[in-house]
């Protein structure tokens, strides 16, 4: 699960970074944007953009955490709500923001290996010394 928090929030990373060229360099709508399987969500112009959003970001409760939702949820909420550099400078806030949290996640990864890798030895050590 660790892993897979990680991989997801790397690719909201860049998945965003090509949202953000693609709304530089065109006037399209928000879910014109983001309609190509973003996240594996296809977004559709028949529905309200920040509901498709939420309904994508279920897909993840199970395996993104709480801060991880709030803070993709904010995202989306405040998408649509300013100019275009306004829209690129929260593009980019929210891509520094997602950053730090596969970082955090990173950090978790590693602490949490070291504690299985020391139960491994630690369990190993155990049996040698019953068989000996």
């Amino acid at each position: 699960k660790l892993f897979t928090r990680k991989k997801i929030l790397e690719l909201f990373v860049l998945e965003l970074k090509n949202a953000k060229t693609k709304m530089r360099y065109s006037s399209n709508e928000l879910h014109k944007i983001f309609e190509n399987n973003f996240m594996n969500y296809n977004f559709c112009g028949n529905m309200p953009f920040h509901k498709q959003w939420n309904d994508m970001l279920n897909n993840y409760s199970k395996v993104l955490t709480k801060a991880d939702i709030d803070l993709l949820y904010n995202f989306g909420k405040a998408l649509g709500t300013s100019d275009l550099n306004g829209e690129l400078s929260n593009i980019d806030m929210h891509i520094n923001l997602l950053n730090a949290q596969i970082l955090q996640s990173q950090n978790c990864i590693d602490s949490k290996s070291k504690v299985y890798r020391t139960l491994g030895l630690s369990s190993g050590l155990a049996v040698a010394i019953i068989l000996i």
